[in-house]
């Protein structure tokens, strides 16, 4: 995949090219190596990571590509010695100016198995519950204009994940959407005409097709506020055996008051009820809060394939572009990335780790996010709440949904950083997830934890930091325990 992403831009487009290797170690050292309640092992953990960033954007191409090797060395349980491979990549090619454009993404990451399993402090811990899974796609299309006010797209995307654990299902997906939409000679009303097909493959489960078609009107009644109507009809194998057809209808809003406003909806009667998307985001001169929510088939988890920097580096990109409209993308982007690795904030700030699916689910999701900055300190604050249930029934499949029929997961995080020096910086980052289940098959587990981090400019190209953290699991399947720890990592970037 990574020599795939390289060569779509290798060809001469590429104008800026941007090479980082690093090299890490990390040292951790854990009063409760296996997360266990019973039997518990200290430990001290050595991780060895090197890595590589490339960032290049030239006029018709841009890659994207983080990969990292850990090598943990465990001082008592030797046996217990593994490698993890992370990676973040995405490509974009022009292939055809203004015509053919592809697409292709990669990630590795660490997956858990059950919602109600134990939630590891740090990769360092030996977690049976964890997975290393990696995602791949291609995405190739194509997209144009005729008749002068008519717009169309048509895509593919072929995407395939894989775990390294039997207990999870490998997942091909196979999507096509097409659009046609233009304006009318009534200036307010605008059409939109939509097809869109997602057949999955599961190795453990039942496969599924899904086909939609629809017709969207929309009229703007005034600059700010937009009002539109869904008609459409949908055919699936998702609820039965047999393949269903069921109509859609439903109504879409699209308000902008101002320029920091935002409110997107629509809202959908569908085969599995009611469906939604509804999107707002709200910015101040130096904060910006941002709320979604929605309703709709989910065929995995959304942490597996995403390939963006995360929610806390789009909130600061968009509150830094907004007050220096001046700044090229790169300049905002090396002052976000300062901010984040300067104060100890992750960039992504998930409140909610997720957990791999064996079928397609209902799923409902909330999330709700809040940052701000300021000269020497930054609050970031995430709030999840997810719900699913299973879509049908697999025969011989053993997953969280043969003990319950809806899962719900709800988190929160709130992270302060605070500059010290114009070289060191301290954070406090305290956090808590829930899982709960709509039957007694299995109790609801929640785990809480606490962190410190100190981080500090060794030298142009080195960075340190030290931590401690204190983490408290209870319920769950076996995910009763309490863990404490202390790290202490080096970087330098070549």
């Amino acid at each position: 995949m990574g020599c795939a992403l390289l060569c779509m831009a290798l060809p001469g487009y590429a104008e800026n090219w941007r090479i980082t290797p690093t090299i890490a170690v990390g040292e951790t050292l854990t009063n409760n190596l296996y997360l266990s309640s019973t039997d518990r092992k200290s430990d001290l953990v050595t991780g060895i990571t090197p890595g590589i960033a490339i960032d290049g954007k030239g006029a018709r191409t841009s890659l994207r590509f983080n990969y990292a090797a850990t090598q943990n060395i465990y001082a008592r349980e030797s046996s217990e010695n593994n490698l993890q491979h992370a990676l973040t990549a995405f490509g974009a090619l022009e292939a055809i100016e203004n015509w053919l454009f592809i697409d292709a993404s990669g990630t590795i990451s660490q997956q858990y198995l059950s919602a109600f399993g134990a939630v590891s402090p740090s990769n360092a811990n030996i977690d049976n519950n964890r997975t290393e899974t990696a995602y791949y796609s291609i995405s190739p299309y194509i997209r144009g204009r005729f008749l002068s006010s008519t717009e169309y797209l048509l895509r593919y995307t072929g995407s395939t994940t894989r775990a390294e654990s039997s207990l999870a299902s490998d997942t091909t997906l196979s999507q096509w959407l097409g659009r046609i939409n233009g304006n009318t000679r009534w200036g307010p009303l605008s059409w939109s005409l939509d097809a869109s097909s997602v057949s999955s493959d599961y190795d453990i489960g039942r496969d599924t097709d899904d086909t939609r078609y629809g017709l969207t009107l929309a009229y703007r009644l005034t600059p700010q506020f937009q009002f539109s109507l869904i008609a459409g009809l949908e055919t699936n194998n998702l609820v039965s055996l047999d393949e269903e057809t069921h109509s859609d209808s439903g109504f879409g809003l699209l308000w902008t008051p101002g320029p920091r406003t935002k409110l997107e909806a629509t809202a959908t009667r569908r085969f599995f009820g009611n469906g939604y998307q509804i999107g707002f985001s709200h910015r101040m001169p130096r904060s910006l809060i941002s709320y979604t929510a929605s309703r709709d088939v989910s065929y995995q988890p959304a942490g597996v394939g995403y390939t963006g920097q995360g929610n806390n580096y789009d909130a600061y990109y968009a509150i830094i572009a907004a007050n220096n409209p001046g700044l090229s993308p790169d300049a905002i982007r090396q002052q976000v990335t300062e901010i984040l690795q300067g104060r100890g904030v992750p960039a992504d700030g998930a409140a909610v780790n997720g957990y791999l699916n064996n079928r397609a689910t209902l799923q409902q999701l909330q999330q709700l996010s809040f940052a701000l900055l300021g000269v020497r300190n930054t609050v970031t604050f995430n709030a999840t709440e997810n719900k699913q249930q299973p879509l049908g029934l697999v025969n011989n499949l053993t997953d969280d949904y043969s003990l319950a029929n809806e899962v719900t997961q709800r988190g929160f995080g709130v992270i302060w950083g605070h500059q010290l020096t114009g070289l060191s910086s301290f954070s406090l980052s305290l956090n808590q997830q829930r899982s709960l289940s709509d039957r007694s098959a299995v109790s609801d587990s929640k785990t809480k934890g606490a962190y410190l981090l100190f981080t500090t400019q060794v030298g142009p190209k080195t960075q340190a930091n030290v931590g401690a953290r204190w983490v408290v699991s209870d319920g769950g399947l076996n995910a009763e325990y309490t863990e404490g720890a202390l790290t202490a990592a080096l970087s330098y970037s070549f």
